[in-house]
């Protein structure tokens, strides 16, 4: 069953560990892995995340639903989302999840509904380089950033 929506799905800096994960402005109530449908793409020092049918593995941020507002309101500036225009780098939209903690594979319903960021940039797009699936999950594969071929910036002002 889905529930409301006090979750974002994060695949690449946002990720716990990784150089963006001290900008959320409020503590996750649970951090899990998760996979989306979707096509990984590697944008240099950060991933893109585009509509498609592969599988994309990353995080799901489970936030209390008083911390979204300020939350979404700070990644979308992270993010370049301008949410009164519904543009920018990137923009926000609303997927279906799968937890990999709900069971051991994709071949489920998704177990939610959060809030994710997918690349808008036309160009980007065009000349980004496709991140394969090649991590195992349940009985099929999936993309991670970052994989053997991406940058990893460890500041900012690498990007």
């Amino acid at each position: 069953m889905l529930t409301a929506l006090n979750a974002l799905f994060v695949y690449g800096t946002l990720k716990e560990g990784h150089l963006r994960s001290r900008m959320w402005p409020h503590a996750p109530q649970s951090i899990e892995p998760a996979i989306v449908r979707g096509r990984l793409l590697d944008l240099g020092a950060y991933p893109g995340l585009i509509e498609g049918d592969e599988w994309v593995l990353g995080e799901l941020w489970t936030l209390a639903e008083n911390h979204m507002p300020r939350t979404l309101a700070v990644l979308d500036e992270v993010e370049g989302y301008d949410s009164i225009a519904n543009c920018g780098l990137y923009v926000r939209r609303a997927i279906p999840v799968w937890s990999l903690h709900s069971h051991d594979g994709p071949s489920h319903e998704p177990t939610r509904r959060a809030f994710t960021y997918l690349i808008a940039d036309e160009y980007r797009i065009a000349t980004a380089r496709h991140i394969h699936p090649a991590i195992s999950v349940g009985d099929g594969l999936a993309a991670q950033w970052p994989d053997s071929l991406s940058r990893v910036p460890e500041r900012l002002e690498d990007e």
